[in-house]
């Protein structure tokens, strides 16, 4: 990340209440190394084809900004132009032209940041095929923008739309080069899939918000555990700071053992070549027995991180896997609602505290439990109670005589195993 640079910020209000989306994106501009030190707003139906914003309302910004410059300090003064939406070419250029500063649009800010976290080969190749995408896009608003002002077809297009056309399939070549190169990660990936969708074991898909507290319950549960410290995933106060998908085996001593794989935040818009490019990373949602969606309940705007996450589910087709809602830094909360959770959500703190960790791990484990039989047994000494524990919900045990009474939810997967649970004893 660059050092921070001052910018100001361009935003339609389409709506009442989505200052809520303009405070999104003044978040992502800082993590992209922007500070916006002012921001400029017209309610409009739709952006104006031409300058974004009405031609009349581009005008009297660029007369505020020359007084703002000509009487400004160092820390007033700006260098870019940034744009709360996808702008076309043709309106980027114009703008350009009126205001004299360069203008960014909000993919270009989201694309910023995914390159710069992006850490492994996976995920490079991933933000390439995205940016590619977006370039390849931005030839073809370029290309009908020209052909508004020409006539011209077939041997009498002129040299301009030639050199676009020739763009765009250089970029298409690019990206069918990287696709191809990422095709052989996306085996590797598969194949550990299917070994785990093989398994007995179950699966849960973290989703949620960007930064709202996915990774840290991963790593809450894996040091419930005791794993080794190098089995933690990325814990960062910024948004995208997991790209890539990590999947832990969590296996805690009373609790049906299960699989649990982070995944890449969402965001309000999240662009379409960003989901594309990532499909094969989210595929992971769409294969988990179980999604746990973690909520940071803190934020004012939590209910709208709801709804984005929801409307991301949708775009992935992710459909008829049962959903729970975690949500987070409920003791930062000061205004609790009064209604009662239900059954599917649970108001917690993942903080580094094992009582925490323990009403979350009751949490899920009842919930993968949900569909699974309830029984009664005796639990004979000589056979391993552990594995027993490892494979289904032991609710409640008591040591007697004559073995280990338990109250279980018996896993249909690996019931068979356990036959002689049913059978009579001599």
């Amino acid at each position: 990340m660059r050092n921070e640079i001052n910018a100001v910020a361009f935003h339609i209000s389409k709506q009442n209440g989505d200052l809520y989306y303009l405070r999104e994106f003044i978040s992502l501009a800082r993590n992209a190394g922007y500070k916006v030190i002012e921001t400029f707003h017209q309610n409009l139906d739709k952006p104006s084809p031409h300058t974004y914003f009405g031609p009349g309302k581009i005008i009297e910004i660029k007369e505020i900004l020359d007084n703002k410059l000509q009487n400004s300090s160092e820390n007033s003064s700006f260098e870019y132009v940034l744009v709360n939406d996808d702008i076309t070419p043709l309106q980027k250029k114009v703008m350009e032209d009126i205001l004299g500063f360069p203008v960014i649009d909000r993919t270009s800010i989201i694309l910023e940041i995914f390159d710069s976290n992006a850490k492994s080969k996976e995920a490079k190749l991933q933000v390439e095929i995205a940016k590619l995408k977006y370039a390849s896009n931005q030839l073809v608003n370029a290309l009908a923008s020209y052909s508004q002002v020409t006539s011209g077809k077939g041997k009498n297009k002129g040299e301009g739309e030639k050199a676009i056309e020739l763009n765009k399939r250089q970029i298409e070549n690019k990206i069918f080069l990287k696709k191809k190169e990422l095709e052989d990660i996306k085996l590797s990936r598969r194949t550990s899939r299917k070994k785990r969708n093989d398994s007995p074991i179950n699966k849960i898909a973290v989703v949620g918000y960007t930064n709202a507290g996915k990774s840290s319950l991963i790593n809450g549960l894996l040091n419930y555990q005791h794993s080794h410290p190098n089995k933690n995933v990325l814990v960062k106060d910024d948004v995208f700071a997991t790209l890539e998908t990590s999947t832990r085996l969590i296996n805690c001593y009373g609790f049906p053992t299960f699989y649990i794989t982070d995944t890449v935040g969402f965001i309000s818009n999240l662009p379409i070549y960003l989901i594309d490019a990532f499909r094969s990373t989210l595929e992971e949602i769409s294969e988990a027995n179980l999604i746990v969606e973690v909520i940071d309940f803190s934020d004012e705007y939590y209910k709208e991180h709801i709804k984005t996450t929801a409307d991301v589910l949708s775009q992935l087709g992710v459909e008829n896997i049962p959903i729970i809602y975690l949500f987070n830094k409920y003791d930062q909360v000061s205004n609790i609602p009064s209604e009662l959770p239900k059954d599917n959500e649970l108001y917690t703190s993942l903080l580094p505290d094992d009582n925490n960790v323990q009403e979350i791990l009751d949490f899920l484990s009842s919930n993968i439990a949900k569909q699974w039989k309830h029984k009664n047994v005796v639990f004979p000494f000589e056979k391993d109670f552990y594995r027993f524990m490892a494979d289904n919900y032991v609710k409640s045990y008591k040591q007697k005589e004559d073995g280990y009474h338990c109250s279980v939810y018996l896993n249909p997967l690996t019931i068979y195993k356990y036959d002689y649970l049913f059978k009579p004893r001599d």
